[in-house]
């Protein structure tokens, strides 16, 4: 039977590591409607490969950074926007951490039709 005075501080803690977090936020992004992996149908190159996601995070506390690819003709900033919620609510529900920053840089767009969207 649990103890009715049990709360999260007497159960442990939970460390969410920095790679995985980072791998939340590109998860997140590609879950946002017209953001699109780049690159479509050709081999990938190190480094280069979209979204991509730079973290910093201080305890259970995170600002994040992330470079997408939009699909053409979806208005960016609004796509943008909608990464930066997708994001932050991600981070924060399944990463158990606080989100302080969420910015989006639209690096490039795609005339890729979101028929052929691939998911990792």
């Amino acid at each position: 039977m649990a103890d009715s005075e049990d709360d999260g501080a007497t159960r442990g803690s939970l460390t969410v590591r920095e790679k995985v977090a980072q791998r939340l936020a590109v998860r997140a992004a590609l879950d946002t409607p017209d953001v699109l992996p780049f690159p479509e149908g050709r081999a990938k190159i190190p480094g280069r490969s979209l979204p991509q996601a730079q973290l910093t995070v201080t305890g259970d506390r995170v600002t994040a950074h992330l470079k997408v690819t939009v699909a053409w003709p979806a208005p960016a900033v609004d796509v943008g926007r909608a990464v930066q919620r997708n994001v932050a609510q991600t981070l924060s529900s399944m990463g158990g951490l606080q989100v302080d920053r969420v910015d989006v840089t639209v690096e490039q767009l795609s005339t890729v039709t979101k028929d052929t969207k691939r998911t990792r």
